[in-house]
């Protein structure tokens, strides 16, 4: 509340001086928008990091088929899952991306 009656005060007073807050407006609108679209990529791996944790689809050292990668997985973070293929590459992995997952580690249910 306190940095809202400030923020219109400082406005209110900067215009008494003839400065025009119009530019000043559009641009953080501007700024906004850019953040915003931005921010997309990093909450959609975030979520999908939550929801593979929570869901316990795979975890540490279990043997997947992912995103044209096959290997044994290294880390399970909130944003990237890391996995090493056969020939020692590590592949670091967006878990947004991650769409469809074989897991050979899990047992038969």
């Amino acid at each position: 509340m306190n940095s809202t009656i400030w923020l219109i005060s400082s406005a209110m007073i900067l215009s008494e001086f003839g400065l025009n807050l119009g530019p000043v407006v559009a641009s953080a609108g501007v700024i906004g928008v850019a953040l915003g679209l931005g921010a997309q990529t990093l909450v959609r791996d975030i979520l999908a990091g939550i929801f593979m944790l929570v869901e316990d689809q795979f975890g540490v050292g279990d043997n997947v088929d992912v995103l044209d990668v096959t290997g044994i997985v290294e880390s399970v973070g909130l944003r990237i899952t890391t996995v090493r293929s056969a020939d020692g590459t590590l592949w670091y992995l967006r878990n947004g991306e991650i769409l469809k997952l074989g897991n050979k580690s899990q047992p038969n249910h």
